[in-house]
């Protein structure tokens, strides 16, 4: 993903006076600066004037004709203002890589196979299947193409990494595209942080901080904390938690998918508010255009 820092700038917009119009020229583009509908700058470093943001998980779930882990997917909730989305990345038998949550290809496309039991071209012939069983014309993506449909867009793509993926590979792909300013790498343990860090020291990482031992064993880890964006889990943690991880200037992110996201569902969107003024920056979750309508009404 990312530098210390991802910005989005904008072009300024055509001034106009009663009779007379001029145009105003466009500025050079800044670093990690992109254009943004509500003309808004993100810094992923905390902030407490940051506005909050909406991880779509597996890059957008729960819609109707409109598959997880797809390109057309994305791109609908990112008319609608979501900018970032947590995507899969899996590996065929040819060892190409592609967008797969599961194992399996059944879940979520017309194929029937395992992902590690078939080659792209194989994959290629199949459709995407949405969370209520409706066969789209979408096709399954390789990274590369996400990569691609994403760059030059202000989003950011939060990589879960599946077992079978090679790690350089991976990240020989964000290079080779360019895109290390717009990815997160997600890890789940001390380790697997420390091995990507090394591996990929330009990038950030999503690191796990559930709890006061894995917050302390993240800031002891060696790994530069402006490298980090702050998993909190999916149970709601101490403020304090939040406030520590807040104090090393870095963004909390909490999984509402699952429970919360159901219980929203049923009673209300208010518990988004609530985490809101807890101290979460960032949701990641099924129902992002829900989180994210809520989050901004004021």
């Amino acid at each position: 993903m990312f530098l210390n820092k991802l910005k989005f700038n904008h072009f300024n917009t055509l001034c106009f006076a009663f009779l007379l119009f001029w145009s105003c020229n466009p500025e050079k583009p800044v670093n990690n600066v992109k254009q943004v509908s509500n003309q808004t700058e993100i810094d992923f470093s905390y902030n407490q004037k940051q506005k909050n943001l909406v991880s779509a998980h597996r890059g957008g779930s729960g819609i109707e004709n409109y598959p997880e882990n797809s390109i057309e997917t994305m791109q609908y909730l990112y008319e609608k203002g979501i900018q970032i989305f947590e995507i899969d990345v899996a590996k065929t038998k040819d060892g190409q890589l592609i967008l797969m949550h599961d194992n399996s290809l059944q879940r979520t496309s017309t194929g029937r196979q395992d992902v590690n039991q078939v080659t792209l071209n194989q994959i290629k012939e199949y459709f995407l299947v949405d969370d209520f069983k409706n066969t789209t014309t979408f096709k399954i993506p390789t990274f590369t193409e996400a990569l691609i449909w994403g760059k030059g867009k202000p989003i950011y793509f939060m990589v879960d990494i599946k077992k079978d993926v090679d790690y350089k590979d991976l990240i020989a792909e964000i290079r080779k595209n360019q895109m290390q300013n717009q990815v997160v790498l997600v890890s789940y343990s001390t380790g697997q942080a420390k091995k990507l860090n090394r591996l990929a020291p330009e990038m950030l990482l999503s690191v796990s901080m559930r709890n006061e031992r894995e917050f302390n064993e993240m800031i002891n880890s060696g790994i530069p904390t402006d490298k980090m964006v702050a998993f909190t889990g999916t149970i709601r943690s101490p403020k304090e938690l939040y406030d520590k991880i807040h104090e090393q200037n870095i963004m909390v992110i909490f999984g509402t998918l699952g429970n919360i996201d159901r219980s929203a569902k049923a009673r209300g969107n208010t518990i988004y508010q609530e985490l809101e003024t807890q101290g979460v920056d960032i949701f990641a979750t099924d129902r992002a255009l829900e989180v994210y309508q809520t989050i901004n009404k004021n």
